[in-house]
């Protein structure tokens, strides 16, 4: 035996609202607002009052220098209130897998690691946290956030809001409706492989309304030829999947968000950073607690099930792990460990590599990529889900944290 159990009776101080209600607060108001009220509902509180700092955006100024814990810098930004949840539920572990913890946790601290939180068949074998960070504790992701987003995809298409990911965006961007764009698929821009080229960095952060911008992303190449890891793209698929659910009576894709997926989940306090438009940025901006991230990870793990129900369907986990045309190591906005590179690369011409100093043990995983450590994986074979914050270092090395602590379960 590994580890001994007991309940983490901390995790059940977190249940603070009931998710009732959450669907019962539809916004009328159609795809227009992104801030519409929404009729009165019993813990949902209406839309406009989760917003804050609509106008006092982020300056460019607050930007340079901010680390994953500055989240206050992150403006403007929509509340996602907290939901019932499943306490978490703990276990001591022994012999080589407290080694290999006590190794991990090490590692990840060596390069500026915040939090740490590893869990075997749904239970916590460790949880630590460094620079202040506690479990209360709310960090910028950064990219894990485009992960996050394919689950609403899955979830938007059983509903029926999208039809199929081999639809052409055209379907739902009117804009590019006779235009070459326009026949892009939904599954090339969620497996980044479009074909659209750069768009202006500075104004994907600091536009009022970024939707415009990434409209004018312009074609620069054939679909499904290159991988082209792009924020544009994020954000061109957050504006399609928003104007679809705001005519189905959403108020925003981030209510969306917060009673399809974080409610359901039992997902705790958490931010959004959105645009001054009250617009969902879809590339990143999810700013949370690891444990919060661990649920999204355990909802992974167990083919979308969560707090008792199925949320994503099982299907569309399948088909968020399986790999892309362009990029075996992509699949669905995650990335896939099946294939090995000693550096993973954005793109051919991002000159940022990550390193991965030898091939991941489980060729299962699936885990979602912050800017500069932030990780969730996820190893359905060993039943790990294994979440780690830092601040950002380019050094991390992807493969060290999954196949440390697999080895000690041989």
């Amino acid at each position: 035996m590994k580890f001994a159990r007991f309940a983490l009776t901390t995790a059940a101080t977190l249940v603070l609202a009931s998710c009732a209600g959450a669907n019962a607060g539809l916004s009328e108001a159609g795809a227009d607002s992104a801030i519409a009220a929404v009729p009165s509902a019993p813990n949902y509180p209406d839309q406009a009052a989760l917003y804050s700092d609509l106008d006092n955006p982020m300056r460019p100024e607050e930007f340079q220098g901010a680390t994953i814990l500055d989240v206050d810098r992150y403006r403007p930004t929509y509340r996602l209130t907290s939901c019932a949840a499943d306490p978490f539920l703990q276990a001591i572990p022994l012999g080589d897998l407290k080694a290999a913890l006590t190794e991990a946790q090490a590692y990840s601290e060596q390069f500026g690691g915040v939090g740490l939180i590893v869990m075997l068949n749904g239970e916590v074998m460790h949880e630590s946290y460094a620079q202040g960070a506690d479990e209360t504790t709310l960090t910028a992701s950064a990219s894990q956030m485009k992960s996050v987003l394919s689950l609403l995809y899955g979830i938007a298409i059983e509903q029926g809001h999208i039809g199929s990911i081999d639809d052409p965006i055209d379907e739902y961007l009117d804009e590019w409706k006779g235009d070459l764009r326009g026949k892009i698929t939904l599954r090339q821009m969620l497996t980044m492989s479009t074909g659209l080229g750069q768009t202006d960095f500075i104004q994907l952060i600091f536009a009022p309304d970024v939707g415009p911008v990434v409209l004018e992303a312009p074609l620069a190449g054939k679909p499904d030829s290159e991988f082209n890891y792009s924020n544009a793209v994020s954000k061109l698929l957050a504006i399609a999947l928003e104007r679809r659910v705001t005519q189905a009576g959403y108020a925003s894709l981030s209510q969306y968000l917060h009673a399809e997926l974080w409610c359901p989940m039992g997902g705790g306090e958490a931010l959004l950073w959105v645009d001054a438009a009250g617009k969902m940025r879809g590339y990143a901006g999810l700013h949370a607690t690891l444990r919060d991230w661990a649920k999204v990870g355990e909802l992974i793990r167990n083919q979308g099930k969560a707090n008792g129900r199925q949320i994503v369907p099982q299907s569309w986990i399948a088909e968020m792990a399986r790999p892309s045309i362009a990029n075996a190591q992509y699949g669905l906005h995650v990335w896939l460990g099946q294939e090995w590179t000693a550096e993973r690369s954005y793109s051919q011409a991002n000159p940022i590599k990550i390193k991965h100093s030898e091939p991941f043990d489980a060729k299962d995983i699936v885990y979602f990529d912050g800017f500069g450590g932030q990780r969730v994986y996820v190893i359905p074979s060993d039943g790990l889900t294994i979440v780690r914050s830092g601040l950002v270092n380019l050094e991390f090395d992807d493969s060290r944290l999954p196949n440390i602590i697999g080895r000690a379960l041989d």
